[in-house]
């Protein structure tokens, strides 16, 4: 699985121009609450962690928030973006390129660790979760995408949730179709591939992210 790693290491995912600043209301509409609920956990003063922060976009609303942030990504284009980012912003942000499967960070070191749809794009899950977890003092909080919603099964049927139209309403069906084989195979989830090229990204039964994270 090393290419996995080798592909992520050179991928700028523009993050903030695709998905926060997208022109489709929906889908921009979508990610501010989802990075609104990870906020809600965080209080000014606290030292956080943002594991696999992408280009920096949920990083600067936690820095805003007046939390002490570093921010790691495994891809160079992605900590680069993040660090211009901060500097714009007038930010004292610790941008660092990092695996996030061996993390370089202390036991205990943060007061919590954010990971905003992260461990589906890594080769192993279960380390990644167990990194987390090790540098930690208490809490994380962890965002998966899971197949068990109607966005999700357009999302796996080759639709996408945030246009009404003939093949997303055709992808609904699909995805069903593809859950529930997944379910009869006694898979973890449904494999949707990744930036249009194959690379591996599972949306998981929400079973087994709560099984995982009970076993840690």
């Amino acid at each position: 699985m090393q290419d996995l790693k080798t592909f992520y290491k050179s991928y700028d995912d523009r993050i903030r121009e695709k998905r926060f600043q997208s022109p489709y209301l929906v889908r921009k509409y979508a990610h501010y609450c989802q990075y609104k609920s990870v906020l809600d956990q965080v209080t000014p003063g606290m030292r956080v962690l943002d594991a696999g922060c992408g280009d920096g976009v949920l990083s600067v609303m936690l820095a805003q928030k007046g939390a002490f942030v570093v921010g790691s990504d495994i891809s160079e284009p992605n900590i680069e973006a993040a660090k211009k980012t901060a500097i714009a912003e007038g930010l004292n942000i610790d941008f660092r390129v990092a695996d996030i499967e061996n993390l370089p960070f202390e036991n205990n070191e943060f007061d919590i660790v954010v990971s905003s749809h992260v461990l589906e794009h890594i080769p192993d899950f279960d380390k990644g979760l167990l990194e987390i977890m090790r540098v930690t003092k208490s809490t994380a909080v962890i965002a998966i995408p899971t197949v068990l919603n109607g966005c999700s099964l357009v999302q796996i049927g080759g639709g996408q949730y945030y246009l009404k139209g003939p093949r997303s309403f055709l992808a609904l069906p699909v995805g069903f179709l593809l859950m529930f084989g997944a379910k009869l195979l006694g898979r973890e989830g449904v494999d949707e591939g990744y930036a249009g090229n194959g690379v591996v990204h599972i949306f998981r039964f929400p079973g087994v992210m709560r099984n995982k994270i009970k076993k840690y």
